[in-house]
């Protein structure tokens, strides 16, 4: 019977030591870009896309120079005989990337990531500021989520959420949900001082990740509430205070009504809800039909009580989405994205509180806030749509603001591809007719068109080895912004050590490296 044991535990040991030859996890990758490059106008202001969209890096006036430096750790990979890869079940990452700009309106050194991330099996968690774009949409090529577009230089937060979409247990893989809740601070802006982020999202996949047709949504959620405002009237806070208890912030979470935090014998804060509300009701579909990738979307918006109350259908972000992922010419169109914004109706002219009568909970003046008086900002940039305009980056005449124009009608086409010698190119062009506000109309409709091609070419040279060659132009031609022509010339290098993988090339999708 002993020896039975021994022979059983021998087995066992062979077993084990046989699996781990076959099986095992890369060394950690950790990724290092540098970048140096030189925004060149003449004196005008940044070009739109030149600027948009950059998670905060570039700054409006130029000429600017920016030196740029990022490093990354992402998770390991077990990799097994079969070739099949899945990630460790406990595993752990960083990021951090540093950009300093020098312009004529002077110098600045940004934090665009810094973060601590760890994972144990679909789940995770991150401190600090990450890189992020939230909603359905094409995340490369996209004008621009509407709610969180990575237009902002990103808000310190703490967040948990799955990795990815994961599946639903006892659903073989047919449904899969992606959760996120997270908090965050914007700290002290302009004239809101110590107010918060509460941020949750709620996305289902229908489909499984082998099916050629796989069909999307969800919503997020978004919350700007505690704080400080000495600009702040009696009438909207309490001496310039916003709620800040942790009672206060289970009522933004639920998004609850009449809570009357103030004097509830002030009518309109009775039946009001703490914190700024906003954020977006998503849909998508995904087909994919051999090397063509095929993206549909639409982005609902809410701001108020409009979407709740159906009055503001009209308005939203809508796109699709072509990519070839395996072009077979040197010379070849690797995706093309075509979207259409429209904001104007915003539930209507008329706002009023009168529960009985939807149609009338209108105004929602989108990105502004009767409290949170800096607007859907962080640091003075948009959160949302760059298209959303604040005041400052406007026409000299027109109506100044935190976001002075959030009633226009947007059309954007975007492409990449490939050319010989490894050569990549991007180019964006866009229209709008803009009317500014329900509060501060432009005096007519204003239209603006804006464009941008760019090329990556890349170069060798002694002793520094391969270089990418980052050459940009963009132009801004119309009434809502000013007249502006402007260059983008600069040179990165990437490196990555462990693992297998050898160096990537940057991407063909970035316009310049971010």
């Amino acid at each position: 019977m002993k020896k039975y044991w021994l022979l059983l535990l021998s087995g066992l040991t062979l077993r084990f030591v046989a699996a781990q030859g076959q099986a095992a996890y890369t060394p950690r990758e950790t990724q290092v870009r540098l970048e140096t490059g030189t925004f060149l106008t003449g004196g005008q202001p940044t070009p739109f896309w030149l600027r948009v969209n950059q998670f905060g890096q570039v700054p409006l006036s130029a000429p600017a120079a920016t030196v740029r430096g990022a490093v990354h750790s992402d998770y390991t990979q077990l990799k097994s005989d079969t070739l099949r890869v899945r990630p460790k079940r406990f595993d752990w990452g960083y990021g951090l990337a540093v950009t300093g700009n020098a312009a004529g309106s002077g110098s600045q050194l940004l934090l665009p990531e810094a973060y601590l991330k760890a994972r144990y099996g679909h789940l995770e968690i991150y401190a600090g500021r990450r890189r992020e774009i939230i909603g359905l949409t094409d995340t490369t090529m996209s004008s621009g989520a509407y709610i969180w577009s990575g237009n902002a230089l990103p808000l310190p937060k703490v967040q948990i959420s799955t990795v990815g979409f994961t599946p639903i247990p006892f659903t073989h893989s047919l449904l899969a949900v992606y959760g996120v809740y997270a908090h965050g601070w914007f700290g002290n802006q302009k004239r809101v001082q110590g107010s918060y982020l509460h941020q949750k999202m709620l996305y289902f996949r229908l489909g499984k990740p082998s099916w050629p047709v796989r069909a999307y949504a969800g919503l997020n959620h978004q919350v700007q509430w505690g704080g400080y405002s000495p600009y702040l009237s009696n009438a909207v806070s309490n001496n310039g205070y916003l709620p800040s208890r942790l009672n206060d912030y289970w009522n933004a979470v639920i998004a609850k009504e009449g809570v009357g935090y103030f004097d509830t014998s002030l009518s309109t804060m009775e039946t009001n809800r703490i914190g700024n509300h906003l954020g977006t009701v998503d849909l998508g579909l995904e087909l994919q039909a051999g090397r063509f990738n095929l993206l549909v979307y639409r982005q609902n918006i809410y701001d108020d009580g409009s979407l709740f109350n159906l009055t503001n259908l009209r308005d939203g972000l809508n796109g699709l989405r072509i990519r070839n992922s395996r072009p077979r010419a040197a010379v070849s169109l690797r995706s093309l994205t075509a979207e259409f914004l429209y904001t104007r109706h915003q539930g209507g002219p008329v706002f009023s509180l009168e529960r009985d009568d939807p149609s009338i909970r209108g105004r929602d003046d989108y990105f502004n806030h009767s409290q949170y008086i800096d607007g859907w900002r962080y640091q003075g940039q948009n959160l949302g749509s760059a298209f959303l305009t604040p005041g400052v980056e406007l026409r000299p005449g027109l109506p100044n603001g935190p976001i002075a124009n959030n009633r226009l009608t947007m059309v954007y086409l975007g492409a990449a591809g490939s050319l010989p010698y490894g050569l990549t190119w991007q180019a964006r062009v866009s229209y709008s007719q803009n009317i500014g506000t329900y509060n501060a109309p432009f005096p007519r409709e204003l239209t603006q068109w804006s464009s941008y091609v760019s090329l990556l070419t890349p170069i060798t040279l002694p002793a520094v080895g391969l270089l990418q060659l980052h050459t940009a132009v963009a132009v801004d031609r119309g009434e809502v912004l000013p007249t502006s022509t402007g260059v983008y010339l600069g040179l990165s290098k990437q490196l990555t050590s462990g693992g297998s993988a050898p160096p990537r090339p940057a991407s063909t999708t970035s316009r310049h490296w971010r």
